[in-house]
This record gives structure tokens, C-alpha cells and sequence, in this order.
């Protein structure tokens, strides 16, 4: 039995190596804006919000030292990424094109749907609204 449906989507988190490049390159590559950075020191970890549309979607983990043991949910350095984040976008030629430009390698094309990974290695779905 089902007690509480869900009414809309928060955020995915996300583990990264390269905390300051992968927001960068969403930031650049995808548009997307930071919401919020903030360090929690006692847990060892970078944290930022970015959002799309005004909705927080993204949310990337960067360990300030890896080696630090993590309170509270277990967290890993080399635990990277999740299976895909999609999106939706208004033209998906026009934001293919300009990806490629930046050097983004397509594993999947279709006029509804492109499939790439980003700098972490995480499949990024792009799909037209």
C-alpha cells in the first residue's frame, strides 16, 4: 500500500572527482546555474546545487580529502555516478551543436534523443520536450 505519493522531482546527487570542473562544464556546456556551494568540513565534502528552470536538479559531491573517514551515509572517493540524468530541451539540434562544438561525443542521436557522457563518466540524456 502506497501511504504517500510523490509530487515532483528534488535533485540526483552525484559523486565526482573533479569537483570544480564538473560544475564548470555543466555550467558552460548545458547552461545550467549554481543554486548553492557550501563546504561540510566535519564530513570532508564540496557540495553545489545547480538548477534548471529555477528547480534544483543536479547535486555534485566532491571530497575536500579523500581520505577523511565520512560520518553519517558512507561516502567513497572511487564511487563515482549514477546510470544517466536526463533533461529536457527546447531544441535538441541546436544544444547537440553547440555540444559538439565543445567536443562532446555522441553515443546515441535521434531527432527525440542524444545520449553523451560527461566529463565524470555519468550519461547524460538530452530529450525534446
Amino acid at each position: 500500500m502506497v501511504v504517500n505519493t510523490i509530487k515532483s522531482f528534488d535533485h540526483v546527487a552525484i559523486t565526482v572527482k573533479d569537483f570544480d570542473g564538473i560544475v564548470n562544464w555543466y555550467v558552460k556546456n548545458l547552461g545550467l546555474s549554481v543554486k548553492r556551494i557550501f563546504e561540510n568540513k566535519e564530513r570532508g565534502i564540496r557540495i553545489a546545487f545547480l538548477e534548471a528552470g529555477g528547480q534544483a536538479v543536479l547535486e555534485f559531491l566532491g571530497f575536500i580529502d579523500p581520505e577523511k573517514a565520512v560520518v553519517g551515509p558512507t561516502l567513497k572517493a572511487e564511487e563515482t555516478g549514477i546510470k544517466h540524468v536526463s533533461f529536457f530541451v527546447d531544441d535538441i539540434d541546436e544544444t547537440c551543436r553547440s555540444l559538439k562544438k565543445a567536443g562532446v561525443k555522441f553515443s546515441a542521436y535521434t531527432p527525440e534523443r542524444a545520449v553523451f557522457k560527461d566529463p565524470n563518466g555519468t550519461i547524460v540524456e538530452l530529450r525534446r520536450q
